[in-house]
């Protein structure tokens, strides 16, 4: 059954940092920005079918559907919710110029919120996105020799110490090759040590 009741404030506030950030985020990093939206809140947002929300390690990651998308451009020029204070009405004076520099300019709202960098996205997100771009099947085993070069920008051990971190998180199984003979240089080259032993594979959403 349809979520009816109202849309607050905050459960728009949300859309809004989805779509300027125009890619998936983990919960936490948007709590840290000081929007931390009750889950009774998110619940009703998903129920609306305006955003996803997955399991990722220990947190959730939250991204905007395209009925989503929808609603956070029609904010873009919208009067300021009531109850929204001070930090409403300059957060809405904003979208409102925002709204008419698209008018002026001919552009799409996608033309300005184009898709973030990934270079500026957490390290696990990149190395979910990487995975199943390559990935035919969730919970395919995927070399990371065949991963890491998706990860520009990233340090190695950025990349390893989200590999590390990954591993345990109950979707994730980062292996080794179980016929050492048949690697190459470069996936002897990119393999992760956990546990004081090379991995080689890694296989997300098992």
């Amino acid at each position: 059954m349809p979520d009816e009741k109202p849309v607050t404030f905050a459960m728009q506030c949300l859309l809004i940092i989805l779509m300027a950030e125009a890619r998936e985020l983990p919960n936490a990093r948007i709590a840290d920005r000081g929007l931390d939206l009750k889950k009774e809140y998110r619940d009703r947002l998903v129920q609306r079918g305006w955003i996803t929300a997955r399991k990722a390690g220990r947190g959730i990651s939250l991204d905007l559907t395209e009925a989503g998308w929808a609603e956070a451009i029609a904010q873009l020029g919208a009067d300021p919710p009531k109850g929204a204070g001070a930090g409403g009405a300059a957060l809405y004076t904003v979208l409102g110029r925002l709204r008419g520099y698209l008018d002026r300019s001919d552009l799409a709202a996608s033309d300005l919120f184009a898709a973030a960098e990934d270079d500026d996205a957490e390290i696990d997100v990149r190395i979910r996105k990487a995975y199943a771009e390559i990935a035919m099947t969730p919970g395919e085993m995927v070399s990371l020799a065949a991963l890491r070069p998706r990860l520009a920008g990233a340090t190695r051990p950025e990349v390893d110490a989200a590999l590390v971190a990954l591993s345990s998180a109950p979707d994730v199984r980062i292996i080794p090759e179980s016929n050492q003979k048949t690697l190459s240089d470069a996936q002897r080259e990119a393999a992760v040590s956990i546990g004081n032993q090379d991995r080689h594979l890694i296989a997300i959403g098992v």
